[in-house]
């Protein structure tokens, strides 16, 4: 006695080349989920400010330039730490400058990386919640 079991009868072993429903087709998201850029009922930036509904973010606009300044302060910052190590000592100044000073960058700035991606989740989680509504994109 065989075991039919996982699409052994049909010659697939394990039930291979079967597929499930939609296995292979791409994901198509529903209601068309239109793209975020060019949406007609987005309002300006300074328009976004001023609404006191809070319909339209202003996060999402700014975070690229929150992010340029996040990069510039955080490459000043690691200036000023190895001008303060030249300060101290010369071979200070060298350990900052080589070591210290990069070491400072980029835990900065991958920290801050982190927290404005946690922001832009949270936003794109939002639109994908209230598209699924039906209500579209913002």
């Amino acid at each position: 006695m065989t075991d039919q079991g996982y699409g052994q009868g049909q010659g697939q072993p394990y039930g291979q080349g079967q597929g499930y429903p939609g296995q292979g087709a791409p994901y198509q998201a529903p209601g068309g989920y239109p793209s975020p850029q060019g949406t007609s009922g987005q309002k300006g930036f300074v328009a976004s400010l001023f609404d006191v509904s809070f319909n339209n973010f202003v996060t999402p606009t700014i975070i690229k330039v929150v992010y340029i300044l996040v990069m510039i302060l955080a490459g000043l910052g690691a200036l000023g730490i190895a001008a303060s190590g030249f300060g101290v000592s010369v071979v200070f100044g060298l350990i900052a400058l080589i070591i210290i000073a990069p070491l400072f960058f980029f835990v900065e700035l991958s920290l801050w990386r982190i927290a404005l991606e946690i922001f832009m989740v949270i936003f794109r989680i939002g639109d994908d919640i209230h598209a699924m509504r039906g209500g579209g994109m913002r």
